[in-house]
């Protein structure tokens, strides 16, 4: 859990980051040439993109290891409430039961008829899409916004020179 929350931690300090640089209004650039095309490559953007990779990193770990670890408990925990809890207390559902239930289904809801709980629920989502989902839309949106941002600050096509001891601030400029 740590290294999510390093990992969220990072995502966060970086955007931040990303966020008072352009709150400068300064220009965080390097100019970069490939294949004769030359263009700026600001750092807000390579900031942005940055914090896309690490996000992606934190979903691989979150749903390839700590919702597997989940699921286990989770399965643990229903097994053990319908082998025994219901033995003793005479529930429909034990609390881990029921928690699932709520997780497992949009419309989840419940009834009470004669002091016993009946849960209804038929739009059934699985918790490992409803995550995936949240981390596809975050990285797709970090992956638009540094392509906004690329494209809004790279100044395609303008000829770049490197300034000699002889050229001015002036001309440097233009």
């Amino acid at each position: 859990m740590r290294s999510r929350q390093f990992g969220l931690g990072f995502v966060a300090a970086a955007l931040g980051l990303a966020i008072v640089m352009l709150a400068r209004e300064q220009e965080y650039s390097i100019y970069v040439r490939i294949c004769g095309i030359g263009f700026n490559l600001d750092a807000i953007a390579v900031i942005i993109v940055a914090s896309a990779f690490a996000l992606y990193a934190v979903e691989l770990l979150d749903l390839n290891v700590y919702h597997k670890m989940l699921r286990g408990a989770v399965i643990f925990g229903e097994d053990f409430e319908e082998k025994y809890m219901k033995q003793i207390f005479s529930l429909n559902k034990g609390m881990t039961q029921a928690v699932s239930h709520y997780s497992r289904h949009q419309d989840a809801n419940v009834t009470v008829v004669d002091g016993q709980y009946t849960y209804i629920g038929q739009d059934r989502k699985d918790a490992y899409k409803k995550i995936r989902t949240f981390y596809r839309l975050s990285i797709g949106v970090l992956a638009v916004t540094a392509c906004a941002v690329f494209l809004v600050t790279a100044d395609f096509g303008h000829p770049h020179s490197k300034p000699n001891m002889s050229t001015s601030k002036a001309d440097m400029t233009r």
